[in-house]
């Protein structure tokens, strides 16, 4: 019986021990757990906080962009317009730069002969004073005069011519006689090629209209085709049809500029929103199809002497 207590006990206390044990451990392993689910519990604390924090920046960066883009949607707004009428006041600029060269052309003819007419009234004078040849001064003028009066458009010329003789009888020996010749002239000339039976005709001098001739047997369609107008080496108009334009066969159609087609125009011709086409020395005319070719050409040179 001692024997069999002694086994018991010792098992009992055995059994004990490792129970003690492991309580003990599970105690640690408690105590690990929970502070481990406390580190853990700050940790998704400090992560909320974090992704609030992000949120919030998230949501004030959108902020931002909208106003940014919306921002940027209005300055693309005034710089388009703006750049509208940058273009609008181009436009109008090269209108006006156009019409006075022209009228400075105008001014310059009208000088040189307003001199020429002043030489002319300080040989009368001359003549006057020396009491001598007078009436061949007036004579000679009147038919100078009417000679220049008579002349094409980009030409005047002016001839006086005043004698004098001794002694103060006609037809006497010794005569002194001087002439006085004063010139401007402006030859222009004209050169035209086509590829295809369309073409252009002719050009406005003053830059109000471009003709365009259609000498085929069928209608030609034009649409999307370009009409681009160099002057002096500057380009200075691109007008382009419209997709349905169409030239009827053996017709021919003046496209003038805007405010400049006459009432008695044809029915065919039409405005188109350039104000001029332009006036120039050098003057080069195409007609470009969709492609880009050009296939049609008028060139128009002036030269001044």
């Amino acid at each position: 019986m001692d024997i069999m207590r002694g086994e018991l006990e010792t098992s009992y206390n055995f059994k004990i021990q490792e129970f003690r044990t492991g309580a003990t451990k599970q105690n640690m392993e408690t105590v690990h757990s929970k502070e481990e689910i406390k580190r853990l519990k700050i940790q998704l604390t400090d992560l909320r906080d974090k992704l609030n924090d992000v949120d919030s920046k998230n949501a004030q960066l959108l902020r931002e962009l909208e106003l940014l883009r919306r921002e940027k949607e209005e300055r693309e707004g005034e710089l388009e317009e703006e750049n509208n009428d940058l273009k609008g006041q181009m436009a109008c600029l090269k209108a006006e730069m156009d019409a006075i060269l022209q009228e400075l052309r105008t001014i310059i003819d009208t000088k040189l002969g307003l001199e020429l007419e002043i030489a002319a009234y300080r040989q009368l004078l001359e003549g006057e004073e020396k009491r001598s040849g007078l009436k061949q001064i007036v004579d000679t003028w009147a038919m100078g005069g009417a000679a220049g009066g008579g002349g094409g458009g980009g030409s005047s010329s002016y001839v006086i011519e005043s004698s004098s003789s001794g002694g103060g009888k006609e037809g006497g020996g010794g005569g002194l006689s001087s002439i006085i010749k004063g010139e401007i002239s402006a030859k222009t000339t004209y050169q035209k090629s086509a590829k295809g039976p369309v073409s252009i005709g002719e050009c406005g001098s003053d830059g109000s209209y471009v003709l365009i001739n259609n000498s085929g047997r069928k209608d030609e369609s034009l649409g999307g085709w370009r009409l681009q107008r160099a002057i002096d080496g500057v380009d200075k108009v691109d007008y382009a049809f419209e997709s349905d334009f169409t030239i009827p066969s053996g017709a021919s159609i003046k496209i003038w500029a805007h405010d400049k087609m006459p009432r008695d125009a044809s029915d065919l011709d039409f405005e188109c929103q350039e104000t001029t086409w332009g006036v120039g020395a050098n003057i080069t005319t195409k007609l470009v199809n969709p492609a880009g070719e050009s296939r049609a050409t008028h060139v128009q040179k002036t030269t001044y002497a």
